[in-house]
């Protein structure tokens, strides 16, 4: 009897799908009703929009979940957390949610209501997404917001009054003038020098100086360079740095990423280190087998969704669109592919192009 293996048992596994339709089917029932466990984070909504918007595009399912008459209802809701009293330029921008005051057009409007720099970042990237040809953004308010955030080493707070400063805001300062088409506002070289003395000794980026070399915080920082375009001309990182990076970054994984030096894998640092990789030309060198198997395992396939790590109990917003934006980093089939230094898809970056043209015709 012969002992030879059959094709069909020397063929390589078959590859496990991701179930789609079941974490659009989530993020549908969120855009409706935003479950009780979020009540928190009500002031950073539009983040949270961002979340769900931006997952439903990268998954080709935004139009089949999002009709055009909810799109303009959403455009329409956006623009109402527009700030733009500019005799206060340091408010200027988008706040989170309508909970800290009504509209600014209303008698009933707070006048110590502020912007947020990471709202407004996300405001931006959903008007995008839907369509939106940004037209109706006060760009001169909302830069002049932005301005008023940076600090005298280059870093940027969440807004004006505020003291906490970090890599997340830089990268915020830096999308939202990148969005805008004008960097003339901030102090790009006070900013990358803030970028460059935030680089630790593991070759990674921290949030500040001093501080430990983190996967959210590389991303920040090579996005940033990446948005000024200073990535790759040497001002920043020299090639021995830029290698010594990638290798940082390469030592983060194990079967997933991690985001510090002995740490869980977490599902949200497959987008922040793989983009970060993919930004330095380099995501081949990961062990994309490995990272498909660990974002399987953290797959909520009874609500839809991604967990945070593989033994999480269930999916959140969070995680679920930095796992889709992973995948699309990794061309997963199906996937739309996502501008990594921006964080939303290319189809959404194109429009933002063509609107960039009109801009620049009419000032020309």
């Amino acid at each position: 009897m012969s002992t030879t293996p059959t094709s069909a048992e020397t063929a390589a596994p078959e590859m496990k799908g991701f179930f789609f339709k079941r974490h659009a089917r989530l993020l549908k029932s969120m855009l409706k009703c935003t479950p009780e466990p979020y009540a928190s984070l009500e002031t950073n909504r539009l983040t949270l929009l961002f979340f769900i918007l931006s997952g439903l595009d990268l998954i080709n399912e935004l139009d089949n979940v999002v009709n055009e008459e909810t799109k303009k209802e959403l455009i329409e809701s956006i623009y109402k957390m527009q700030l733009i009293n500019g005799s206060i330029p340091e408010r200027c921008g988008f706040r989170g949610s309508m909970s800290s005051s009504a509209p600014m057009n209303s008698p009933n409007a707070c006048q110590f209501d502020a912007a947020h720099i990471a709202q407004t970042y996300s405001g931006l990237c959903c008007l995008l997404i839907l369509g939106d040809d940004l037209s109706r953004v006060n760009k001169k308010a909302v830069l002049e917001g932005v301005g008023c955030c940076q600090r005298s080493d280059g870093s940027f707070t969440g807004f004006g009054a505020s003291t906490e400063s970090d890599m997340r805001f830089v990268f915020c300062a830096a999308a939202v003038c990148y969005i805008l088409d004008d960097f003339t506002y901030i102090d790009v070289e006070k900013m990358t020098d803030f970028i460059c003395q935030s680089r630790t000794y593991e070759g990674g980026f921290a949030q500040a100086p001093q501080c430990e070399a983190h996967g959210g915080s590389t991303y920040c920082a090579i996005a940033s360079l990446s948005l000024v375009h200073h990535l790759h001309d040497n001002t920043v990182l020299n090639k021995k740095q830029m290698n010594k990076l990638i290798t940082w970054g390469i030592q983060q994984q194990d079967l997933g990423f991690h985001g510090r030096t002995n740490k869980c894998d977490d599902t949200c640092y497959a987008f922040w280190l793989g983009a970060t990789l993919a930004m330095l030309n380099s995501e081949n060198l990961v062990d994309t087998v490995k990272l498909r198997e660990f974002l399987v395992e953290c797959e909520d396939t009874r609500l839809g969704g991604f967990c945070k790590y593989t033994d999480s109990e269930s999916s959140d917003v969070l995680h679920t669109y930095f796992g889709i934006a992973a995948l699309s980093i990794f061309n997963e089939p199906t996937i739309r592919p996502i501008f990594a230094a921006l964080n939303i898809s290319c189809r959404a970056v194109e429009h933002l192009e063509r609107i960039k043209i009109e801009w620049r015709q009419k000032n020309s």
